[in-house]
């Protein structure tokens, strides 16, 4: 068994992830020099991306208001969330571990990177995410899969072992369909730009989304 297989065994057992794909360093060199994993982990030569879905009979209740005091569906997607983070984070470790013990220097990356005063992560999954070949990112800006749509969580390992790599995904996903930024209910999302771009103000969306205990309608709404 090879290295890649070994990291896969780990992804598949009971307790893992339903996604994992591999992209090499030179995917990411269109990225500002700090965002890229070489900036983590300057002898880094692969980028392993995994993923785990969110149950769609959580996500498609989740609406954008909330009565004070309530129980409502986000607080089931809430601790779903964080018992998927578990899973990911778990798994990550598992594999970086691995590549450690077979003399890789590597780094399993955490969710909690993200620089409040510009609301940026320090990292991009949903990037990574792309160039592991999981998926393409949509008119919400988000990563969605042929599985699950948007509706997963992703996270990554950083790795000194050079590893084979996935073939990056360029398939349109959306097509003419303009739900996300239709339902949008802070005017966050809009239609992307002329060169394809996501349109998408994240201090509106971040203001609206505390302000009204959650949202994720760009999420929810998906028909993938």
């Amino acid at each position: 068994m090879n290295l890649k297989e070994k990291i896969q065994e780990i992804s598949a057992l009971p307790d893992g992830v339903d996604l994992i794909g591999v992209s090499p360093i030179d995917r990411f060199l269109e990225l500002p020099e700090m965002g890229r994993p070489t900036a983590f982990l300057p002898k880094a030569k692969s980028v392993i991306v995994i993923g785990s879905q969110l149950f769609q009979v959580l996500t498609k209740k989740l609406t954008a208001t909330r009565k004070i005091g309530e129980v409502s569906y986000r607080d089931f997607y809430n601790a779903h969330n964080e018992t998927v983070d578990v899973a990911l984070k778990q798994t990550g470790y598992r594999i970086a571990r691995l590549l450690t013990n077979q003399g890789y220097a590597s780094i399993n990356v955490g969710h909690d990177l993200t620089d409040y005063r510009t609301i940026t992560g320090a990292f991009s999954f949903k990037y990574a995410g792309q160039q592991a070949g999981l998926g393409v990112i949509g008119k919400n800006g988000l990563l969605l899969t042929r599985a699950f749509g948007p509706r997963v969580r992703l996270s990554a390992v950083l790795t000194e072992a050079p590893l084979p790599c996935e073939d990056v995904v360029f398939e349109d996903l959306c097509g003419g369909c303009d739900i996300c930024y239709k339902v949008c209910p802070s005017g966050a999302l809009k239609a992307p730009s002329a060169d394809g771009k996501t349109d998408y103000d994240r201090f509106v969306c971040c203001s609206f989304y505390t302000a009204n205990d959650g949202c994720g309608l760009c999420m929810s709404k998906c028909p993938l």
